[in-house]
Parts: structure tokens; C-alpha cells; sequence
């Protein structure tokens, strides 16, 4: 930790590690994170993801995506305001985004330069970022309504080959349409991932069409997670099971949990 690198700094073995006699005092080592750029960060992202990726995730497939304010304890600050789940309301923070490799649990992309008008357009940057990268786009992306736009999950399904799962905003006409269902044309389903609290499930399978998104998009209502409404989820695959989608998607709250678990140690 940064706090705690006075106490190193008179370590000539530690100094030798890092090809120097002696470590930086603290003040230099933050004045230098300072003048570093994205195009440097990016490059660091990409030597440290392909070395580790043999050992750590080689078959990566699966990402989930999301972004997280970390707030500014400062004084006053021209930051932007963002919502931030901790103090549940918005304020000076600065926006990062994240993606987390599902299977191993690792995270391989990163960006903290973000401001509100480019929110919408990192999920394009990542995908770019992955191509170069490996030489192939990510296969299946899981992310909450407010990390893109319908017309980004337009052009996401315009690749052919990268599948997403999201969730839709519940709007009051939807709603209403999904209660007037008959009850026989809700199907049951048993989410049985370990230490889930809630299992069985109901589901509606159906096809519609979204504002800006070309052609039909896949909707999956669902009632039993917890919620007093149902839960949409959106996807462009039309082959996985509802059950097979709904599963991985719940995986992806990890991201979260592992996102706030971090921000508040340091």
C-alpha cells in the first residue's frame, strides 16, 4: 500500500528488485502516477493479460462488465457526480470501469479516465481492446441497463460472434403486460447454484423489438429472485436455454461484491 512504503524505503534489497539502489519516497512515487497517460496504462494492461492469461484464464470466454465510482473524500473537487452504491446517492467520485474474467475470477481490463459522455462507448473500447489483443472478440459479456446503450447492443450484435446478456428497466406498460399473462405461459426453472437463496424460478420467453436496436432482441422475464417485479434480461442469443442464461448472469454479481471489497480496503 502507499502509505506504508516509507517504511521500505531504506531496503536495499527491495531497491535491488526494482533495479534501483533504494525505493522512491512516497511523494515521488505519487507525483510520477500522475504524469503516466492511457496509452501507457493500456500497454502495461496488455503485457500483464498476455503473460498471465496461459496460467490464469487460457480458455477465457466470458466477461462481466461494470463500472464503479470511487468517492472523493477530499475537499472541494471539479469532479463529476456519480451514484455510488456505498452512500446511496450521488457525489464527486471518479468513474472507473472494469472487466472481470468469470471463470477464474481475474480482472484483465481496466480504465479510470472516464468521464459521463464517454460512460457509454467503453464497452466497444474493451471489445476493441480484447481483439488486438488475443486476436478474437470476448464471447459472452454480461452487464447491468446502465453500463450501454440499445443502439451499442446493436452494433455488439452487427460482430456476429459476441453474445451478451443484460437487463432491461422495468417501464410500467411492460409490467402490466406481463401480469395479464395466463399463468401457463410462465415456465419453471431451478437456479441450483450453491448457497443461492433463491432457486426456483419462473420465466416468460420472448421476442421483441427495442427502440434503436435493428432487428429482434431476446427477452426473458423472470419472477423468484428476490424482487417483488419481474427481472428482464436481454440477450442476442437465441440458442442458450433460459435457465443456461439466467445462471451465468447471477455469476457476474461477483464483479460488484469484489469491486466494493477492494475500494473500501484501500
Amino acid at each position: 500500500r502507499l502509505s506504508h512504503i516509507d517504511d521500505f524505503n531504506c531496503d536495499e534489497a527491495l531497491g535491488l528488485f526494482a533495479g534501483l539502489n533504494i525505493l522512491p519516497k512516497k511523494s515521488f512515487a505519487t507525483d510520477y502516477t500522475y504524469r503516466t497517460t492511457r496509452t501507457q496504462q493500456q500497454e502495461l494492461l496488455k503485457g500483464w493479460v498476455k503473460k498471465l492469461s496461459p496460467l490464469l484464464f487460457p480458455e477465457a470466454d466470458s466477461f462481466s462488465l461494470d463500472f464503479h465510482a470511487i468517492g472523493h473524500r477530499g475537499e472541494e473537487t471539479d469532479l463529476e457526480n456519480h451514484y455510488q452504491p456505498m452512500r446511496g446517492k450521488a457525489g464527486p467520485s471518479v468513474l472507473t470501469f472494469f472487466a472481470m474474467e468469470q471463470k477464474s475470477r481475474v480482472f484483465c481490463y481496466a480504465n479510470a479516465n472516464l468521464t459521463r459522455s464517454q460512460q457509454s462507448g467503453e464497452i466497444l473500447r474493451f471489445i476493441d481492446f480484447w481483439r488486438k489483443l488475443m486476436g478474437k472478440n470476448p464471447q459472452w459479456l454480461y452487464f447491468d441497463s446502465k453500463l450501454t446503450t440499445y443502439a451499442e447492443l446493436s452494433q455488439i450484435t452487427k460482430k456476429k460472434d459476441i453474445w451478451f446478456v443484460t437487463i432491461r428497466r422495468r417501464g410500467s406498460s411492460i409490467l402490466r403486460r406481463l401480469s395479464a399473462l395466463p399463468s401457463s405461459r410462465w415456465e419453471p426453472a431451478v437456479i441450483d447454484i450453491p448457497k443461492r437463496r433463491y432457486q426456483r424460478i419462473r420465466y416468460v420467453d420472448e421476442r421483441i423489438t427495442l427502440r434503436e436496436y435493428e432487428g429482434d432482441a431476446r427477452q426473458i422475464a423472470v419472477k423468484g429472485l428476490g424482487r417483488e417485479q419481474p427481472t428482464l434480461f436481454l440477450t442476442n442469443n437465441f440458442e442458450a436455454t433460459a435457465r443456461e442464461l439466467v445462471m451465468n448472469y447471477a455469476r457476474r454479481n461477483g464483479v460488484e461484491d469484489a469491486l466494493g471489497s477492494s475500494v473500501n480496503f484501500f
